[in-house]
């Protein structure tokens, strides 16, 4: 049931990176991530913000709750620093005040005065803070760090997080403790761990998943945690710990829930001391992550020139083009323990990495954004519409809008372009298999989610210029899922099919075009070889008419037209099995054309072929005059009104009879061509036809 993956257009590949090109507009220089929210700072000072915004934690002002297009904070240019957290912010100026922004759930804002603020107001009146940490995904806690090297803790303390010596929530900052060579703070849930300026690595909170290694499980001041003076970065997220050690070495303590540490060892319950992650042979410049997911940026200087992610794959979470919708019906999140690399742009040069719940930020040396994952409040900056706020498998430039791109894709095969996002025209060249299938379905899914999301922008697929290799299927694999390779795109109106000859090599439409909802007509003639036909039209809402009279090799049809309300005529092979739903739902039905059936008694009737049609009279069945006693003795298929072919007045011609000349109509009275003689007329398609008030069938 869903769809998508990558590939590039060689032609534009220079021009074009996913989504389009980018003019870089902002020079940024400074980024990090809330729990749905972005803030960014550029090279002149001004702050701006975008995603989620329910609780007015973008400081703009309110407004709007998903906000995709990257929009100024206030006018003033003096900003140097941000955080966030599950929906609130912290703002430091250039001239060392902090301001806050957003929810103040415990008095997580500072302020004192318990109340939410959709515009930043300044925390006290101090002009020496440096950095702020918040609990990003669960809880309300903030720990400050001034430029004197002391800290100060405000928000949630019920655990003893803010390391005050109680557990008491606190409004207003307060200093923690007396010591004043503190040197970076980091909070997760319900603990906190800080460096000192000799290196030591120090903690307090609630030590219930050992993020405090082996300290008490209730510690409500700063407490040392081993002797080891080489710790030069530590970050807490959720309930697992980072550190980095001045050799560039990454280890990892705390809960190891779904081999989350990065270790790959499933065994692995609880780390209580820190850990070596020997999976990094150089050295690692920083880490960041989500609560089901770990970033890692490989390199030294602070640069990092490659990125390797693990954890849950939902929403494309790990960068590198495989992940899936977190509500995908069919299921198919993928999980890895062990990292993947993360597939940005050749040559970029990461300054900063920042990962909110399910998506991650980087900037680069350049002053850019690239962003993937989660896009569902338009977190990345993308200037996306509501409907494809979903999320991207890849990394696409965030903070920007794409240039004007083209909507007519030409591509074979081997050069499918790595997203469709704003293709509307998809013309199909070259040489198909079904596993070159498989790739055109992500890259019509990776901006837009699988279904029910789905593509929401290609109107065409143009598959006349295409040649089809044998044993073809549109039903195909992505990942752990199987599904129809234009399933879901809702903007899907018209299909144009292979040349006969072409055609003839698909055996399987499953799911293929399920719930193309606008998709109005589809040739068939030239399908003689498709098999499976289960879910290939449910849910094309405005899908009238299907001539299915030449795929003579049919046997699966379970839901092949439910949902398909406005469907008023079918036209059936010689030989099909009709299976349950096969009409569910198609309650405008007017006719089934079976002049065709070449059975020798009534088929089986499924149970609810008919699903939620109560008035089967309303269905003329054409049935040949050899089969109408068969099908009007049937209990089941004599609810409908049963016709023979020949009481149109219309005899029937077998392609041997005697030449015909004239004007040729199909079964609708619909004028055809004319011919001239009988071998003319036994060039058509195979089907029957009308020649000279004859029905005439065609071998």
């Amino acid at each position: 049931m869903n769809t998508f993956i990558k590939g590039t257009l060689a032609s534009l590949c220079a021009m074009f990176f996913i989504g389009g090109a980018n003019a870089q507009t902002h020079q940024w220089q400074f980024v990090t991530t809330g729990e749905g929210s972005t803030y960014a700072i550029e090279k002149d000072g001004s702050l701006w913000a975008w995603g989620w915004n329910e609780s007015g934690q973008l400081g703009i002002g309110g407004g709007a709750q998903k906000v995709s297009v990257p929009t100024q904070v206030g006018t003033e240019k003096t900003w140097k620093y941000a955080v966030a957290g599950q929906s609130y912010a912290f703002f430091i100026k250039a001239d060392g005040t902090l301001w806050a922004v957003g929810d103040n759930t415990k008095g997580v804002q500072g302020v004192g005065d318990g109340m939410g603020h959709k515009t930043p107001v300044q925390v006290g009146t101090d002009t020496n803070w440096k950095s702020v940490s918040v609990s990003r995904f669960f809880g309300h806690t903030a720990i400050g760090l001034k430029t004197d090297g002391t800290l100060w803790g405000w928000g949630e303390g019920e655990l003893g997080t803010l390391g005050l010596g109680n557990y008491k929530n606190q409004t207003t900052p307060k200093q923690i403790g007396t010591d004043t060579d503190w040197a970076q703070v980091t909070v997760g849930d319900n603990t906190t761990l800080a460096l000192k300026t000799d290196g030591s690595l120090w903690g307090w909170g609630w030590n219930d998943n050992g993020t405090l290694c082996d300290l008490p499980k209730k510690t409500k001041t700063p407490t040392r945690i081993g002797t080891d003076n080489d710790w030069v970065q530590v970050y807490s997220v959720s309930t697992t710990a980072y550190g980095i050690k001045a050799d560039g070495s990454l280890w990892v303590w705390g809960s190891a829930d779904n081999n989350i540490l990065g270790l790959n060892d499933e065994n692995i319950t609880k780390v209580q001391q820190p850990l070596n992650i020997n999976a990094f042979k150089e050295p690692v410049a920083f880490i960041s992550g989500y609560r089901n997911g770990r970033v890692v940026g490989i390199g030294s200087g602070g640069v990092a020139t490659k990125l390797y992610a693990w954890g849950t794959n939902e929403d494309g979470a790990l960068g590198n083009g495989t992940g899936v919708a977190v509500d995908n019906p069919t299921g198919g999140i993928t999980y890895t323990g062990a990292p993947v690399e993360v597939k940005l742009p050749a040559n970029t040069k990461v300054t900063q990495l920042t990962s909110g719940e399910g998506y991650s930020i980087v900037l680069t040396d350049k002053g850019q954004l690239y962003g993937w994952g989660k896009n569902r409040g338009g977190q990345l900056g993308d200037h996306a519409t509501e409907s494809q706020m979903t999320f991207s498998s890849l990394p696409i430039v965030a903070g920007e809008k794409a240039e004007e791109v083209q909507t007519t894709f030409t591509f074979d095969a081997e050069n499918i372009p790595a997203s469709l996002k704003e293709a509307k025209v998809l013309i199909l060249t070259g040489a198909w298999d079904t596993e070159d299938f498989a790739k055109l379905t992500a890259a019509i899914g990776n901006n837009s989610g699988f279904p029910p999301v789905g593509n929401t922008t290609i109107e065409k697929v143009d598959m006349s210029q295409a040649t089809i290799k044998a044993k073809t299927y549109l039903y195909v694999t992505y990942g752990v899922n199987n599904v129809g390779t234009f399933q879901g795109c809702k903007a899907l109106k018209e299909v144009v099919m292979p040349a006969d000859a072409e055609a003839a090599n698909f055996v399987s439409f499953r799911s293929a075009f399920q719930n193309c909802r606008v998709l109005e007509s589809i040739e068939m003639k030239g399908c003689s070889s498709v098999r499976n036909l289960t879910d290939a039209f449910f849910g094309c809402e405005k899908l009238k008419r299907c001539d299915l009279s030449a795929a003579a090799n049919i046997t699966m049809t379970e839901s092949m037209f439910d949902q398909c309300s406005e469907l008023e005529e079918v036209i059936l092979p010689g030989s099909i099995a009709l299976q349950k739903y096969a009409f569910g739902n198609c309650l405008k039905l007017k006719k089934i054309d079976w002049s065709r059936f070449t059975g020798k008694k009534a088929p089986v009737f499924a149970k609810d072929l008919f699903q939620y049609i109560t008035d089967y009279k309303a269905i003329t069945l054409i049935v040949p005059e050899a089969a109408y006693e068969w099908f009007t003795a049937h209990t089941d298929w004599s609810k409908l009104n049963i016709v023979k072919a020949t009481t149109t007045g219309l005899s029937t011609l077998q392609p041997s009879a005697p030449a015909y000349a004239g004007k040729v109509y199909d079964l609708q009275g619909r004028y055809l061509t004319t011919v001239a003689n009988e071998s003319e007329l036994n060039r058509l398609p195979v089907g029957m036809y009308i020649c000279n008030g004859k029905k005439v069938l065609v071998k």
